[in-house]
Formats: structure tokens, C-alpha cells, sequence
């Protein structure tokens, strides 16, 4: 019986088994079976509320930081996962996991990077098709915590998120959302790319903490869809947000304040729009282009916000 699975029919011959992994890591594709099927949506709605840590634990239970120290190492750990490519979703769980962890624990400050690294390690973990390295975050720490207060962090921090890491992030109503608006642009791939952006960018401010992943999930797809411009017809922004509200059975209002927040920081965050080429002074619209970065790397982070 034949069991090996001969894709490209190319297996190691290099003693570095682990350089020809990383180079021929496969990525599973969305599973339309599985974003068609209401049930899925329903499951993550009931399951986000489960882990939701409010962001009131600065003055409460942490008492040695403060917010603006949440902000420093949540850019530098947004950095780690771009350098070492990690996928979207590795880097906004690593947050969750941090938030949960600073509102029942109190931390102290000389401990904070060494927390950030051990959250990506577990976020890669159950995210990326190659996990994370104890000793690469060392590095990226320029050594200031070793491997083995890594693993021994690792065990402490999955204690007290007690076991329970499989959480639901903004990015998992991605393709649900995508699939119940009314609305099919011209490059689907520019959209993932500009929500995914729009998500991480919120995921290091500390205010976006106070949104349910379904409800940062809709306000990323909103803004991205308005600034491609891709509204028709009678469809305005709001209308759309209506719609989302409506399918993910999720309260208007916080949605249209998750959305001001979100616009107010990309206005922040985002380089300046240059005149698009062959627009007229007069009001003569000229060919709609969109300067929105679609990698969080062109976006401008204020470590101190």
C-alpha cells in the first residue's frame, strides 16, 4: 500500500531538512464547504465571547506597566512576525493571548518582551505552517531572554490562559463576511490584503481591545472596501455596515464606533495620498486609485501612539 503523497516528487537530499521545509511550506487555501455553511459563522460568534479580555487592566491588575508599554512591544512583535513572514493570523493571536494573560496576571516590566516572545511562540504554533524558533526570538531580543526562560514561560503562560488557546480572531470571519456582502471586486486577493493590514494595525492599539473580533472584522472589510472605492450603486458605507450587522447579528452601533476608531488611526497611521494622476482641479474625477498599503510594513506605527 502506497502512502506517500508525491506532489512534486522532490524530497530532501540536503542535510538541512529544515531550510527545504521552510522553502516548500504549503499553505491551506480558504474551504468554501466551510465559509458557506452558516453553522461555522454561528460557532465563531459564540465562541468569541468566551476569551474576550477587556483592556481594563492597566491600574487594576498591572500595576508595573502601563499602556503605553503594551503599545512599544506590541509594534516590535508586529515586526518580528512581518520579518519572519509569519501568516496574518500569528501575529493579532499573539496579542489575544498577551491581553488575556496581562488581565489576570500581574506582570513586571523586566518581563514584558520575554512575555511577547513566548505569546508569539505559542501564536505560531497554532497558526503558522513552521513555527517559530525558541532560540530566533532570543535573537530578536538581542538576547535578553534565553530559550530556556522561553519554555519554561511557555508552560506558566498556557497554565494561566488554562489550556485554551484555540481562540477566534477578526480574521477568521474573513471570508463569511466576504461571502454575504453584495459586492464581488475585480482582485478579492487586494481586499484580503488591505483587511488583514487594517487588522493588525488595530490589534497594537489597546482601545480596539474593547471590540469583539466579529465586530473589528466587519469595520476592517468597510474601510477597506471604502477606500478601494469599491461601493455601487446605491450601496453606501453605512447600508453596508447595516447588512454585516445584520448577518453577524452584531450591535450597529458599536460596529459604526469600531469604524471611526479604525478610519481615525489609518488617517494617523497611513502615508499621505498623493493627487491621483489626471485628476482635475475643477472636481473632474480622474481614474480612481487606491494608495492604501496593502502591507502593514507601509504603514507608519507610532511606538508610542
Amino acid at each position: 500500500m502506497e502512502l506517500l503523497c508525491h506532489e512534486d516528487g522532490q524530497f530532501p537530499t540536503s542535510a538541512s531538512t529544515t531550510e527545504y521545509v521552510i522553502s516548500t511550506a504549503l499553505r491551506a487555501s480558504s474551504d468554501m464547504t466551510l465559509t458557506r455553511d452558516n453553522r461555522t459563522l454561528q460557532n465563531l460568534l459564540a465562541m468569541e465571547k468566551t476569551n474576550w479580555a477587556l483592556p481594563t487592566y492597566f491600574g487594576t491588575i498591572q500595576k508595573d506597566i502601563q499602556s503605553y508599554m503594551r503599545k512599544i512591544l506590541a509594534v516590535w512583535m508586529l515586526q518580528v512576525c512581518e520579518e519572519q513572514k509569519c501568516e496574518e493570523e500569528v501575529f493579532p493571536l499573539a496579542i489575544h493571548y498577551l491581553d488575556r494573560y496581562l488581565s489576570h496576571f500581574p506582570v513586571q516590566r523586566a518581563n514584558l518582551q520575554l512575555l511577547g516572545a513566548v505569546c508569539m511562540f505559542l501564536a505560531s504554533k497554532l497558526r503558522e505552517t513552521v513555527p517559530l524558533s525558541a532560540s530566533k526570538l532570543c535573537i530578536y531580543t538581542d538576547n535578553a531572554v534565553t530559550i530556556s526562560e522561553i519554555l519554561q514561560w511557555e508552560l506558566v503562560v498556557v497554565a494561566g490562559l488554562e489550556w485554551d488557546l484555540a481562540s477566534v480572531l477578526p480574521s477568521d470571519f474573513l471570508e463569511p463576511i466576504i461571502h454575504a456582502i453584495p459586492i464581488i471586486p475585480h482582485n478579492i486577493h487586494a481586499l484580503r490584503r488591505h483587511v488583514h493590514s487594517y487588522i493588525a494595525l488595530a490589534t497594537t492599539e489597546l482601545k480596539f481591545s474593547a471590540f469583539l473580533p466579529s465586530t473589528l472584522a466587519c469595520a476592517s472589510v468597510c474601510a477597506a472596501i471604502q477606500r478601494m472605492k469599491l461601493l455601487q450603486g446605491a450601496l453606501s458605507n453605512y447600508s453596508l455596515m447595516q447588512l454585516l450587522a445584520n448577518v453577524l447579528t452584531i450591535d450597529l452601533g458599536s460596529l459604526c464606533c469600531c469604524f471611526d476608531q479604525l478610519e481615525g488611526a489609518l488617517k494617523l497611521s497611513l502615508p499621505p495620498s498623493p493627487q491621483a494622476p489626471g485628476a482635475c482641479r475643477s472636481g473632474t474625477p480622474g481614474p480612481e486609485v487606491s494608495y492604501t498599503p496593502t502591507d502593514i510594513q507601509d504603514v507608519h506605527l507610532s511606538p508610542l501612539g
